[in-house]
């Protein structure tokens, strides 16, 4: 080749690029940018190919991989070539590559370059993950489309056949290169190439679908395409303005790229990228998901064994496979409430939802419309209080767009950038953070529920211009009466979403010595107990979601010493529990075991009464009995003074399926309780399904009666079957004598109320119980 016809190809090369690179956004924007360059790249390469005597026929093929490869020419990307031959004499290779090489190098554009034969292309590719992945988008762009053929098939059936044996490496590879540029949609400077959500995450789902692992589709299929688009966009922005090969989008750049996108300032362009990047991130998630689902079904093991059990988590839901599903006979198309079960079931469990059952729920489960019933609620407090197993299921429910069905207010805060430097996340992700946390808190409050829907309402308010706790106060009001709270409690939590700020702000400014201080906050508060007891765990877990400079262990301090002068003040003190008035009398006539349950509506959950002779003894073999029937004590109120023997009025639960038959409930109470609990069912409650163990620890908290002598022991823990049956039994064991239980569940929290008679008696049973919940 002249050297005048290289000299003017590299002049046409960087003349071209530099005419692109002067015209503006508005007139040639990124999408279009990057087609022009791609265009440019094309023709200026096969010039140099044709030339240098590269044709169809020639025995030599250019193949271009990665971003010209798959027509995503940014600016300032490198080239990716290979010049591929049919094993050709040393000589012969060194003029075609320099030919090609030498006028790329002078134009200025930066160059990544190898020359080799069919099967060293395949070798490397076998080799080296990267290599593998970098050709599955190669493509022709000169010379022997048949050589061209075999290096492109070649690789793409060698990814296909290998791909069991490298998929660990794949996996690997994807884990460190996300934990090195972090995750896109949490980050004021994110990687926008190689972050979590980024450009590298979706060209891995197509590689897990080019290997037939997954279809590639995201719960929304019309949104990946999006997503993918609006990610290149901003990074070709990036380039463009920064003049540079950038993948980190620095805080300098936001607002220049924003307006080339017309998406407006850099917090605009956040949360633009910070939904896009989140979608890709869920896709890539779940591809890895059920490719690795997909490869351990593969081969004669996988096809000898028997389908995986289906195992029943609550009304229409089961485990299968690893995931959870929809039963068989889920009413899929008339019953709102099912995502919400789905999901706390999943976060129950610990395990991931089906991609295929939130497709189905997303398109065929109603609106939920109107009061929430009881065991909705119940069903978002347990999702709320399961922890670190929360941000995968609500990010499966946000991606599938269920979550906004249950919670529209959502919409405003979504991928909304937090505007204070100290918040590590965007507000939608913080206040899930702050739930997270505030579910190990759940024990140092009376209202565990108040706490949780707190925590997760406190922010909903940065949606609009002014004081978000104003805000926040104004748009919680009628959530909480959609939720099903009575007025009490959505008072309590309007009281607390206006002021979850408060003990954060006074801690510095106020002596909590001053006994003025707890008098003014108690009055902020209208002096509302539950509201400051509240308060206290919503400051520390807001604080913590908040940054890792924020809670220190200077602010704790001021803070636990707030907190214990305003419980200190009478006003500060919760009120006194009362014994439950139970409307269940005994019959005449000899003492007897009597059931009554009945079913409320189409659900799950039934009201029992029950009376049984005796007193505690008969309490722990009711308790026994009914877990051995599947019977969750929801919330009871139960009366064992004398005379009577026990009477209880009680809300119980199945989970799934129809409840015993209360002939035969009454039937293995008698026999339970006249001659101990029988040997089938003490081995079944043995067996008991396993569950995840709690990782928040119990508290017990003992005050004096109000009634009357004795104590009150307070309980408060994570539900796990048979718990109270746990509780009474070691409460007996110690010598107490119970007088009346009060049993509330609240989600996944515990907050029973146990009456004992004889102060000396009970002042070492908290211990026992303690240890009992251990």
């Amino acid at each position: 080749m002249s050297g005048t016809f290289g000299i003017q190809r590299a002049r046409a090369l960087r003349e071209g690029r530099a005419e692109l690179l002067g015209v503006s956004p508005e007139h040639l924007p990124a999408d279009a940018l990057r087609g022009a360059l791609c265009e440019l790249y094309e023709r200026e390469l096969a010039l140099l190919a044709q030339e240098a005597g590269i044709g169809d026929r020639s025995g030599f093929v250019l193949v271009a991989l990665g971003g010209l490869g798959r027509r995503e020419v940014l600016p300032f990307s490198d080239l990716d070539l290979v010049l591929v031959h049919e094993r050709r004499p040393d000589r012969e290779l060194a003029r075609i590559a320099e030919s090609l090489w030498y006028p790329l190098w002078d134009s200025g554009i930066e160059l990544d370059h190898s020359v080799r034969t069919v099967d060293q292309c395949l070798t490397v590719a076998a080799s080296d993950v990267c290599a593998g992945l970098s050709l599955l988008d190669a493509r022709v762009v000169a010379g022997d489309a048949d050589l061209g053929a075999l290096v492109i098939d070649g690789a793409r059936r060698q990814w296909r056949s290998q791909i069991a044996s490298r998929y660990d490496d794949l996996v690997d590879a994807a884990a460190a290169r996300r934990r090195r540029a972090g995750v896109i949609a949490h980050l004021t400077e994110p990687d926008l190439k190689n972050g979590a959500g980024g450009l590298r995450d979706r060209q891995l789902v197509s590689a897990l679908t080019l290997a037939h692992l997954c279809d590639g589709r995201s719960a929304r299929p019309e949104d990946l395409a999006t997503a993918h688009a609006r990610v290149l966009d901003a990074r070709t922005e990036l380039h463009r303005i920064s003049g540079r090969a950038r993948e980190v989008l620095h805080a300098q750049y936001g607002d220049e790229v924003g307006r080339a996108l017309g998406v407006g300032d850099r917090f605009e362009l956040a949360r633009s990228l910070g939904d896009a990047s989140r979608t890709i991130a869920f896709t890539t998630d779940q591809a890895l998901r059920v490719s690795c689902a997909a490869l351990s079904t593969r081969g004669l093991t996988g096809l000898l064994r028997r389908s995986p059990v289906r195992r029943p988590l609550a009304d229409g839901v089961v485990e299968h496979a690893g995931e959870v599903a929809l039963a068989r006979g889920a009413r899929v198309e008339t019953d709102p409430w099912l995502p919400l079960r789905v999901a706390s079931a999943a976060a129950r469990v610990g395990l991931p939802i089906a991609p295929a059952t939130l497709g189905v729920l997303a398109e065929r489960c109603p609106q939920p419309e109107g009061r929430w019933p009881a065991a909705a609620l119940s069903d978002l407090l347990v999702l709320l209080g399961s922890g670190d197993t929360l941000p995968p299921v609500f990010e499966a429910l946000d991606r599938s767009g269920l979550w906004e069905r249950l919670l529209p207010e959502w919409s405003g805060i979504r991928d909304l950038p937090a505007r204070e430097r100290a918040h590590v996340f965007p507000v939608d992700r913080h206040l899930i953070q702050t739930v997270v946390v505030a579910s190990r808190l759940t024990t140092s409050v009376r209202r565990a529920d108040l706490l949780l829907l707190g925590a997760l309402l406190h922010d909903i308010g940065k949606c609009r211009p002014g004081d978000h706790s104003e805000n926040g106060a104004e748009m919680v009001r009628p959530v909480a009466v959609r939720l099903g709270l009575d007025d009490d409690d959505g008072e309590t939590l309007v009281r607390i979403v206006r002021h979850h700020l408060l003990f954060a702000r006074s801690g510095s400014r106020h002596d909590p010595r001053d006994p003025a201080t707890p008098a003014m906050l108690m009055s902020v508060l209208e002096h509302d107990a539950v509201a400051m007891d509240v308060l206290a765990a919503l400051t520390e877990a807001d604080s913590i979601a908040t940054g890792p400079t924020v809670w220190t262990e200077g602010r704790a301090a001021a803070h636990a010493a707030l907190v214990a002068a305003c419980r200190a003040t009478p006003s500060g003190r919760p009120g006194d529990l009362e014994p439950p008035a139970v409307d269940a009398t005994r019959p005449h006539g000899p003492p007897d075991v009597v059931v009554d349950l009945r079913t409320r509506g189409a659900g799950t959950r039934h009201d029992v009464t029950l009376v049984v002779p005796g007193g505690g003894r008969s309490l722990e073999v009711a308790a026994q009995v009914l877990a051995f029937h599947r019977l969750e004590v929801v919330d009871a109120r139960i009366d064992l003074r004398p005379p009577g023997g026990m009477r209880a009025t009680m809300t119980v639960s199945t989970g799934f399926g129809a409840p015993v038959d209360p002939r035969l409930l009454a039937k293995d109470l008698r026999r339970s309780i006249d001659s101990g609990l029988p040997s089938t069912m003490r081995n079944a409650l043995g067996r008991a399904p396993a569950h995840r163990p709690p990782d928040v620890p119990a508290s017990v908290i003992v005050s004096p009666r109000s009634d009357g002598d004795g104590l009150i022991l307070e309980v408060r823990a994570r539900d796990r079957p048979g718990l109270l049956a746990s509780i009474v039994s070691s409460l007996l064991g110690a010598g107490a004598r119970i007088d009346w239980v009060l049993v509330r569940t609240r989600g996944s929290a515990v907050e029973d109320a146990f009456a004992l008679s004889g102060r000396g008696a009970v002042l070492g049973t908290a211990a026992v119980v303690e240890a009992a919940l251990s």
